[in-house]
């Protein structure tokens, strides 16, 4: 079996060499296929030192075997997704507190728009979901010493020198065999099914375009959700509270039907919330710029809002939205012009509240 060797002279992002790769693999099933054994590769790396902190915890070797029975066609996409995705979840419990989440911007479908393409559910887009967060976990190894653990620097430079030359044997005429597997840990051969790697909090989700996340088994609480730049997520049911929701820019947030306590939204450049019903309690809202926050008929207490408007907004003085869009189409009429803000909003039951540096209490 062949393997890489330490020869580069300056280190270089593993993910800068995949761009282009990832682009032919689209339309080049082998390409693809490659790919797929240097990435399944990369989470063999990173086997031993999950094991070492999580013995008992079978999902990632399993999802590195279900892989493998993936390329050979002994196992479907669907047996796969869900392998995998498993997999994934004990690489989250792994990483936390800080979140699992990577992004998937050298595998995106469109290079020549700065939107992310909405191809969510696509076999490309479960295929990126797949590359991106494996990828992560080998890079991310001494995730605990970074911020940001799958960028070179010089604690990690090793990490991404090994997977740059990983990855040039997997595209030579001739495909290196796959790295074995190291041998399970004892525990693993009598697993018990309640010792897997699991974690009720994580500190942060931050998602740019295209970034995608996992998240691990048991989860409840997570710090600071922020969201930019058409950024997408769907936080798992299971979670009950989140200590400050932070999005701009066009991002689409899914929060479950478990959640009950709201710390802080903050809502910008068409940021746009709508929080489930179950949730009792925002300590604050605060909106600037087109942004919209949906609050549930379940709320009891809202601390504080804040819309950021001007001086001359703060005269409207009106709850009523169609009351409110009129006096909005009234002002458009006269010619003004200087009101950045006005259309961002708090709705609640059916009405539009227009509210500046006030506290509001519902009972």
């Amino acid at each position: 079996m062949r393997d890489a060797s330490s020869s580069l002279k300056e280190p270089i992002s593993v993910r800068q060499l995949l761009v282009p790769i990832a682009r032919v693999a689209q339309t080049d099933a082998v390409v693809k296929d490659r790919l797929t054994g240097f990435i399944n590769d990369c989470a063999t790396r990173a086997l031993l030192s999950f094991e070492g902190e999580c013995p008992s915890d079978d999902r990632p070797r399993k999802s590195i075997i279900a892989t493998k029975s993936f390329l050979s066609g002994e196992l479907d996409e669907g047996g796969w997704t869900r392998a995998y995705k498993e997999g994934l979840a004990a690489w989250a419990g792994w990483f936390a507190p800080k979140g699992f989440y990577a992004s998937a911007e050298w595998a995106a479908l469109d290079f020549s728009s700065w939107h992310y393409p909405r191809v969510r559910g696509s076999a490309w887009a479960i295929w990126a979901e797949w590359a991106a967060l494996t990828l992560l976990a080998y890079l991310g190894m001494d995730y605990r010493k970074r911020e940001r653990p799958d960028e070179i620097d010089d604690e990690n430079a090793a990490a991404h020198q090994w997977a740059v030359e990983r990855l040039a044997l997997w595209l030579e005429e001739d495909a290196p065999d796959p790295l074995p597997l190291p041998d399970p840990p004892p525990s693993i051969r009598g697993i018990d099914p309640q010792s897997i790697c699991e974690a009720e909090f994580v500190q942060e989700y931050y998602m740019q375009w295209p970034t995608i996340a996992a998240y691990p088994t048991g989860l409840r609480e997570i710090g600071r959700l922020q969201l930019e730049r058409n950024a997408g997520i769907e936080i798992p049911e299971g979670v009950t509270k989140i200590g400050e929701i932070d999005v701009s820019d066009h991002p689409v947030v899914k929060l479950p039907a478990s959640l009950r306590t709201v710390g802080t939204v903050d809502a910008s450049y068409d940021g746009y919330v709508e929080l489930p019903e179950g949730v009792e309690t925002v300590e604050s809202i605060r909106l600037y710029l087109d942004s919209v926050v949906h609050l549930p008929n379940s709320i009891r207490r809202v601390g504080s809002i804040n819309t950021e408007v001007e001086s001359h907004i703060d005269d409207v003085g009106v709850d009523d939205e169609d009351e409110f869009w009129e006096g909005i189409e009234q002002q458009e009429t006269e010619g003004v012009k200087d009101y950045p803000f006005y259309d961002s909003f708090v709705s609640y039951n059916g009405r539009c509240f227009i509210k500046a540096r006030q506290d509001l209490t519902f009972e």
